[in-house]
């Protein structure tokens, strides 16, 4: 009986463990679905694009709200609405944020550290010191509850946007990486504002002792002309003023076209740079070239073009002279030949047959959804065969295999 007694506690033990284990799992499982919707870790989820395109409504109206209530006629009629419906989005927000920091340790770059530490460091991030600041007008308005000012604080929340919205992250980025330039532009406008205002001040400041008799007019003046806005009621009434006032205009557009030109090379160079980042991963995905090294693979993503076709694109018509060879790096195709239907998905690639025998398609190839290609044209499709034979094995010899457009 006793016997009987330990097996039965022993057993009792084992399933409240696995219990626990399975809750520990089904846990795990959930905050993983959590952070593939609030973060973006799986491409072209529909309730990821639900809950993003919900946020942006959401944030847009918010701000609507806040110039609504600055609207006397508005803000009596409206109020008690526009009140509860600000609520209803601080409450929203609130819970956006806390679950970011909930699925934080499901974050690739920070999945080796302890749950507290990754949340902490995660918390830090930009984007999430935005959506910190985004709740910040609600805590003061509970301080300071009759001040007009702590309503336009709200305004801040306009930056959110920014999470959804990659250009203006890469704008964000570009900024931050030009920064030295872009403050060697900021105290060249400065030295030349100061310099255009003292020189006026030396040549008008007697003529005009009301408008440009100290520092602190010329400098207006100077500021107004650099932006080429004009001097307003102000204008020089010697030759040399004139002189002055056309040259600080022209000063003003190289001042105002040198960070404009800065920040587009920058732009440029960014896009460019996250181009090359999405390929070589698409490139590296593809089993065809999974044995090379990253040099070469780097040399291939400037010969490759990505692109994105929607479902039910034909992308290849039977009879058509061959011009390049495709990629699956995502999604599904039909390829449709007299005699037989066959699907190629991520790692498949087609069309490589034209190219080698040098005639037209034999299939018809046509995407079954959103799809995600890398397309390598003829002449570099003939180059990379020639400079890496063991690929070019390979290609001859599933071509060999299938008869395939």
């Amino acid at each position: 009986m006793m016997a009987t007694g330990r097996q039965t506690d022993r057993g009792t033990v084992r399933s409240f463990t696995e219990m626990d284990e399975a809750a520990k799992r089904q846990k795990l499982s959930l905050r993983q679905r959590a952070f593939e919707i609030l973060e973006h870790s799986r491409r072209r989820d529909v309730a990821s694009r639900v809950i993003d395109d919900l946020l942006v409504i959401l944030i847009l109206g918010n701000v609507a709200v806040v110039v609504a209530q600055t609207i006397p006629e508005v803000a009596n009629q409206f109020g008690n609405t526009l009140f509860v419906f600000d609520r209803i989005c601080v409450l929203i927000f609130a819970v956006e944020y806390a679950a970011r920091i909930w699925v934080a340790p499901e974050h690739p770059m920070l999945s080796d550290k302890r749950e507290l530490v990754a949340r902490v460091r995660f918390a830090g991030s930009p984007l999430m010191v935005i959506d910190a600041l985004a709740l910040v007008p609600w805590i003061l308005e509970v301080l300071y509850p009759h001040s007009n000012l702590i309503l336009l604080t709200r305004l801040v929340r306009l930056l959110k946007l920014a999470r959804y919205s990659p250009a203006i992250a890469t704008i964000g980025r570009v900024i931050a990486a030009e920064r030295r330039a872009l403050l060697a532009c900021v105290i060249i406008l400065s030295g030349v504002l100061l310099t255009c205002a003292a020189v006026m001040l030396a040549i008008e400041g007697d003529k005009q002792p009301e408008r440009l008799g100290d520092m602190s007019k010329t400098i207006w003046w100077a500021a107004a002309m650099l932006a080429k806005i004009g001097g307003g009621e102000t204008e020089p009434v010697t030759v040399l003023g004139r002189i002055v006032a056309a040259i600080t205009v022209m000063l003003g557009i190289f001042c105002f076209a040198l960070p404009v030109a800065i920040i587009g090379r920058g732009f440029y160079e960014e896009i460019r740079r996250r181009d090359f980042v999405v390929t070589f991963a698409m490139v590296a995905r593809v089993p065809l070239f999974s044995t090379l090294d990253a040099a070469s693979i780097a040399d291939l993503v400037n010969m490759l073009r990505a692109r994105t076709v929607a479902a039910g694109t034909v992308l290849i018509r039977q009879g058509d002279p061959g011009d390049a060879m495709y990629f699956v790096a995502s999604g599904t195709v039909e390829v449709t030949t007299k005699t037989l239907n066959v699907r190629l998905s991520e790692g498949d690639f087609f069309g490589e047959m034209a190219l080698l025998s040098r005639g037209p398609r034999t299939a018809t190839v046509t995407a079954l959804s959103s799809t995600d290609l890398l397309v390598l044209e003829v002449d570099d499709f003939l180059r990379l065969l020639d400079r890496l034979p063991a690929v070019k094995k390979q290609v001859e010899g599933i071509a060999a295999s299938r008869d395939l457009g």
